[in-house]
């Protein structure tokens, strides 16, 4: 029926195009296989990651954590970065004039210092102190005095001088403080006393070195004698070295001044000398070493060092012993000879001849692992605190090629108290977080043998190391 004679339109609304192409194929469900790396060369990659970064990984899972912890990947750890000569000074050094705040840094041939620890020198004295020891308070006076494996010797040199030393991993901030013996004599010169650092490669056993001078009666002013008492971080006991017997040696700095494959050396005065006189001050300085495993002692110089006025420095130049002797000659005709020593034989070879060198005054305090050596010239009278006219160069022995050094404007290291150092996992027994020193240390139940965490791949690799 039609209203009003009208018809009634109808629209419709616009479709859209419609593609004509194929459907899409339906997806299979397929399982998702995540491939991993082989254990030996995860292995392979950790070796060659930083401890800092390795530290971080402890949280990322239980086998990771348990693998770190291992002694065999700790030593291979240690072995690889050893071999690849990823070391670096460590070293005390200054930041301001008024010697109120130092840093310990690394110290490399290129690139700036990089910051280890920041220490405020400025101590405020409490009752009982120091009754509960901790590193803030410790590290403000302390001083170095050896580094072997990544495991740092500090001794203090104020307050807690000659009654605390401590060893102490800044890669994985741990340390141990550590009471010194008691065990004296009336004879002991306890405000001379010196400190090193050995290893006992045979027992795997970190040891400090503490050496006493003593007056022996009844001819009081021979003072170039020692006592030697040493401490095993295995055992945690000190012990005196023969009995209370004494070495005919007196270090000449309170720590030892660089260590070669775990020995301490010490520049010092040798008693048994021909050339020693109790009543003479300006005597022969000789190179002396105390054995970590037996104790026992030794001096080694080059012969014919015979000139009082020849200056010999010392230095362990690519893990062996060197000495960089500088001829009697005056300005600007200097010469320096480097000799290293033979540890199977005891002789001294000559390997170079640097120079002529013309800097009015100059001594060789350190050198670097890759051989190069430190030159510290300055003008008029040196003073150790004080560096506004010192410059530091780096000398190339192969070449004589003398470089200035430009990357310590800033700093003013104490190269004395300097030791090469490489970073490391390892952690002496005893060692607790820094931080942490009076929380109950709290033991997991669940990680009491590291190895049932590993995985198999990860199991079977480090057998196969």
């Amino acid at each position: 029926m039609v209203k009003n004679g009208k018809n009634k339109k109808k629209y419709h609304k616009p479709t859209k195009a419609h593609h004509h192409s194929s459907p899409p194929p339906a997806e299979e469900n397929k399982p998702v296989t995540v491939k991993t790396l082989p254990a030996d060369l995860v292995l392979e990659i950790f070796y060659r990651t930083p401890v800092k970064s390795l530290v971080r990984c402890y949280c990322v899972c239980k086998s990771w954590s348990a693998l770190m912890h291992h002694p065999t990947f700790i030593e291979m750890h240690l072995n690889f970065n050893t071999s690849r000569n990823n070391k670096h000074l460590l070293c005390n050094t200054v930041c301001d004039d008024t010697l109120s705040r130092k840093l310990i840094a690394f110290l490399r041939l290129t690139g700036p210092p990089i910051p280890v620890l920041r220490v405020d020198t400025e101590f405020t004295d409490r009752p009982n102190y120091p009754r509960i020891i901790n590193f803030p308070d410790f590290s403000k006076h302390m001083s170095l005095a050896g580094s072997i494996n990544g495991i740092v010797c500090l001794a203090h040199y104020m307050e807690m001088f000659g009654r605390f030393v401590a060893l102490w991993n800044p890669a994985i901030n741990y340390w141990k403080p550590i009471v010194v013996s008691e065990t004296q004599t009336i004879y002991d010169r306890l405000d001379d006393m010196s400190f090193g650092l050995g290893f006992d490669a045979v027992a795997d056993d970190f040891k400090i070195i503490r050496v006493v001078p003593v007056s022996i009666p009844p001819n009081y002013e021979k003072f170039c004698w020692s006592r030697v008492e040493i401490y095993s971080a295995n055992r945690d006991v000190w012990e005196d070295v023969d009995k209370g017997g004494v070495i005919p040696f007196q270090p000449k700095v309170r720590h030892c001044n660089f260590i070669v494959k775990g020995v301490p050396y010490w520049i010092g005065v040798d008693a048994d000398s021909r050339d020693y006189e109790p009543s003479m001050t300006g005597q022969l300085q000789v190179l002396g070493r105390i054995d970590p495993l037996t104790g026992l002692f030794k001096v080694a110089y080059p012969e014919h060092i015979k000139n009082r006025s020849t200056l010999v420095y010392p230095v362990n130049l690519k893990d062996s012993v060197a000495a960089l002797i500088q001829s009697p000659g005056k300005h600007p005709n200097q010469m320096v000879d480097l000799y290293v020593r033979d540890e199977n034989t005891a002789r001294w070879t000559k390997m170079y001849s640097i120079g002529p060198l013309g800097f009015e005054g100059m001594r060789i305090p350190q050198c670097f692992s890759t051989g190069e050596i430190v030159l510290e010239t300055w003008t008029g009278n040196i003073n150790i605190y004080d560096s506004s006219d010192r410059v530091t160069y780096i000398c190339d022995p192969k070449n004589s090629s003398v470089l200035l050094y430009n990357e310590i404007d800033t700093l003013r290291p104490f190269w004395f108290m300097s030791y090469s150092h490489v970073e490391s996992l390892v952690c002496v027994k005893g060692m607790v977080q820094i931080g942490k020193e009076r929380r109950d240390k709290k033991t997991n139940p669940n990680m009491k043998n590291w190895i049932e965490f590993l995985s198999r791949d990860f199991e079977s690799a480090l057998h196969d190391l």
